[in-house]
């Protein structure tokens, strides 16, 4: 039977009643995703595309709102028309309403049921871990993020969710490469520079580096003595296309070459959590209750787990396949789908702390091949990890699956869950 409602088309308005939140963090409405509506909501909507699968629409007017709606905390850095930051998707609701929305939409979304989201101690200002785009000619760069859905960049200058130390040095930056006529790297125009910056501060200090197309370092020896809010410059070398902006080897410019975080080092490459204060708590967690014996820690990153499983394992394999972070854990840079085949005798037990797509097919293969008596992942992509608990569910049972609010504002959530062998 066809439907009689008439096809919408860019540019429409319309009335929607919002049904469910999408992983994204817009508001679901049939096949209609609306930024900046949530669940129980009547709002008025621009549509502003309409694809194959989905029509996507923003928010014009809320004409019944969600109880927990509140006055977005940087309503400054949310006007579209100046072409500013559009905000943290779910930045309108209060923080005990945004967890709330947050166990549903696991649920809903991803068939994941946990108990009550795990906050975070800080709803703002809590991020020691940032990335930031370049963009902009010669005297004219900017630093900031793509606006939600498309690939136009906004500025973030004053950002509330980064740490204040990071906020400042971004903002310092930019000001720096526009008095010098830095450029930023456009793929469009063949243009090399500045591709973007990565900033990371323990608390006290700031360690940034600089990830350019232009192997240019003259110009970048001029930009890093302006850096003052920043403690250790870097830069990373990146000529190729695509989103993955961190590159294999950096070189220092000038002071610290590394930070202490929690008693691990994070260098100007390494992995850092952007919450790390809620990560301890999910480290912590993670690790609870592995026993002693051998144990394989996958996607390793800087450490933080491997230090764990030292103090109460006989013997801990890391594996970690960025080559700065393997290093430092002093072993060969590897995936973990080749450490595992390499492997002819089961562990005990598998720590793993996969990227948003989880472990994928390679991996669980290889686990159902080892049978290790446990296997505790910490994953950042719910859909990844639905998908690796039902490919093991063969040969395990999920004993524990606890969430944290690790992005406050954000739809991104962190998962902790344990199985066991049958």
């Amino acid at each position: 039977m066809k439907s009689t409602e008439p096809r919408l088309k860019a540019g429409d308005r319309g009335t929607f009643e919002v049904e469910s939140l999408m992983p994204s963090g817009e508001g679901a409405s049939g096949r209609v995703r609306i930024a900046g509506a949530f669940p129980g909501e009547r709002v008025v909507a621009r549509v502003d595309h309409v694809g194959k699968h989905a029509t996507f629409a923003t928010t014009i007017e809320v004409e019944r709102a969600r109880a927990g709606r509140r006055v977005t905390p940087c309503l400054r850095h949310i006007e579209l028309k100046d072409g500013r930051c559009t905000g943290c998707a779910l930045m309108a609701l209060e923080e005990s309403d945004q967890r709330t929305l947050l166990r549903e939409m696991l649920l809903t979304q991803h068939g994941l049921e946990v108990g009550d989201v795990v906050a975070a101690p800080q709803s703002l200002g809590y991020r020691w871990n940032a990335k930031r785009i370049a963009y902009g000619g010669p005297g004219k760069l900017r630093l900031g993020s793509f606006m939600r859905g498309t690939n136009r960049p906004a500025d973030m200058k004053g950002c509330l969710v980064d740490h204040p130390l990071i906020a400042a040095a971004a903002d310092e930056l930019a000001r720096a490469a526009r008095d010098l006529g830095i450029a930023a790297h456009d793929e469009e125009r063949k243009r090399l520079g500045l591709r973007a910056v990565w900033l990371r501060t323990n608390g006290t200090q700031v360690l940034v580096t600089l990830v350019t197309s232009e192997a240019n370092e003259g110009e970048l020896l001029r930009l890093s003595p302006r850096l003052t809010r920043c403690d250790g410059v870097a830069f990373s070398f990146h000529r190729e296309g695509g989103n993955a902006l961190r590159g294999a080897e950096s070189t220092l410019l000038r002071g610290i070459e590394a930070l202490d975080v929690h008693g691990t080092r994070i260098g100007p490459l390494g992995f850092l959590q952007p919450n790390p204060e809620v990560a301890e708590q999910m480290y912590d967690h993670l690790v609870e209750g592995i026993g002693g014996g051998r144990i394989f820690d996958l996607y390793a990153g800087s450490g933080a787990t491997t230090r764990r499983l030292r103090a109460v394992a006989s013997e801990v394999v890391p594996c970690e396949s960025h080559p700065e972070a393997a290093s430092h854990l002093g072993v060969e840079a590897q995936t973990a789908e080749h450490f595992l085949a390499r492997q002819t005798e089961a562990p005990d037990a598998v720590i793993a702390n996969p990227p948003r797509k989880g472990l994928g097919a390679a991996v669980t293969d290889e686990l159902l091949r080892l049978l290790p008596a446990r296997i505790h992942m910490m994953a950042c992509g719910p859909g990844g990890l639905s998908k690796d608990i039902a490919a093991l569910a063969q040969a395990y049972r999920l004993e524990s699956l606890r969430a944290y609010d690790t992005l406050p504002q954000t739809p991104h959530v962190e998962l902790i869950a344990k199985l066991v062998r049958l």
